[in-house]
């Protein structure tokens, strides 16, 4: 529509319109009569359509008056039965009736597809289908996506920014609002999904997605939260790790419990949690003091696409890496094979780190050892300490965070910027250090020598792994 009135009008609901709008709202839209052709306008949802009255017949949601006008020649002239072009009606309808949950199931069973071929991780498949289940289908419901106007998403995206709650409840049932970054996805998701319902079935609207949709700005930069990690360590974090890993040694299994093993990994050599759950005797050279890190595992609490609540993927940058270890953690890990081989039905394809003694089922022994039940644990011993901080903010201790403090000590030791991103297994650009082609004896010995310095600090309380290492 080319009338400002009409736009402005359109900009808010019915039924919040004064009488004195009502009435230029009225005068402005019969305005598009033509020719005394009974096709009225008339406002719903935000947007203008036209009716046609014929032979006390009424024909709606035509999006022009051209279209009206068309139609009507037609009847008018013969050129088509009234029951004809109620049929055109109906299968015009059937089209418009399409909605963003019919589009939804297309693009999960292509991404399933995609997952199946090992093309898509399962956490990547399973946040999108999640995100979409419970923060942009529910609003929609079932409405035609033809019927989606500017004002309907102008409400969803103040819905997400200002009012959405988080899916996830802390343990006392309260959901917080959605982080930036978590709205920022919502409305990515959002868009991504209206453009392929539109294209995959070839529906015509008048709304331009990325217009009508605005974005969050990320302001929670790198650098930003690199600076706010940097703040926290500074401060208790070694004493902090200290206490938890000294408790987890108090375990019925001692220094062989699984949880007590990848505390002490992801802290003192700085890999992902779900690449020390992936670890294999295979993977380890005892003569050499070397490790492969080729696998992660994958979590499935729903169990949605697999029969099982895990399974073995790729790493993160689904790349393999070889680490030096320190001294301390190398004679740690084969203490734990040498005990494992005690067992009748070892393999050096065993996880390193199972469930063995600690499930309730059998079957489940040799899976590897639960993430929830290891971030269950270290809840216990942050709350029996008090180890959070005043606000409250940080009850349960991040595993992602070890990662960053290992990084943040490398640095503090000086060790190369390439020589950290090759060791913890981060993606390295083609133009970073051109001709670098591979890490320093020297930056090697430097990233060993913190780690073992770090590890030792660790254990310091733990007299059955000192008493280990000294053999």
């Amino acid at each position: 529509m080319y009338n400002r009135v009409i736009y402005e009008l359109t900009q808010k609901r019915t039924d919040e319109f004064s009488e004195e709008e009502r009435r230029i709202a009225k005068d402005e839209l019969y305005r598009y009569r033509r020719n005394r052709i009974p096709i009225y306008p008339y406002i719903y949802r935000r947007e203008i359509f036209f009716r046609i009255v014929f032979k006390n017949r009424s024909f709606r949601g035509f999006d022009s008056f051209e279209k009206a006008e068309e139609i009507y020649r037609q009847l008018l002239y013969g050129e088509t039965e009234m029951d004809d072009a109620k049929a055109e009606m109906k299968a015009k309808r059937k089209v418009v009736l399409v909605t963003l949950k019919d589009g939804y199931r297309l693009l999960m069973k292509k991404h399933e597809a995609a997952y199946q071929n090992g093309e898509l991780k399962y956490s990547s498949y399973n946040k999108k289908d999640t995100t979409i289940r419970y923060h942009i289908l529910p609003f929609f419901e079932n409405k035609p996506v033809v019927q989606i106007t500017r004002g309907d998403i102008a409400h969803f995206v103040h819905q997400i920014r200002a009012e959405e709650k988080s899916i996830k409840t802390d343990k006392n049932g309260k959901a917080k609002r959605l982080s930036v970054a978590m709205q920022h996805e919502v409305l990515m998701y959002f868009k991504m999904l209206y453009k392929e319902t539109v294209r995959w079935f070839d529906l015509e609207t008048a709304v331009d997605i990325d217009k009508e949709v605005e974005m969050p700005k990320l302001t929670r930069t790198k650098k930003k939260y690199s600076k706010e990690v940097g703040e926290k360590l500074s401060g208790n974090y070694r004493d902090y790790i200290k206490i938890i890993v000294q408790e987890l040694s108090k375990s019925e299994y001692g220094i062989y419990h699984p949880a007590f093993g990848l505390q002490l990994m992801i802290s003192c050599t700085g890999m992902r949690i779900d690449e020390a759950n992936a670890l294999k005797p295979c993977k380890f050279d005892y003569e050499k003091k070397t490790l492969l890190i080729d696998k992660s595992i994958t979590w499935h609490p729903d169990r949605k696409s697999t029969r099982k609540s895990w399974e073995e993927t790729s790493t993160k940058t689904d790349a393999e890496r070889t680490i030096l270890l320190p001294d301390s953690i190398a004679e740690y890990l084969q203490a734990c094979i040498n005990r494992l081989k005690n067992l009748s039905f070892y393999s050096d394809k065993m996880y390193l780190f199972c469930r063995l003694g600690l499930a309730r089922r059998e079957d489940l022994s040799l899976d590897p050892y639960s993430l929830k039940t290891f971030d269950n644990r270290l809840i216990e011993i942050i709350e029996k300490f008090g180890l959070m901080d005043d606000d409250d903010k940080h009850k349960k201790e991040k595993n992602h965070l070890a990662r960053h403090a290992f990084n943040t000590m490398l640095k503090n030791g000086h060790v190369d910027e390439y020589d950290r991103k090759v060791y913890l297994g981060h993606s390295v650009g083609t133009n970073v250090h051109a001709g670098y082609t591979h890490s320093s004896v020297e930056e090697e010995k430097r990233i060993i020598q913190i780690g073992e310095e770090f590890c030792l600090f660790l254990t310091e309380g733990v007299p059955e792994f000192r008493s280990l290492i000294k053999r």
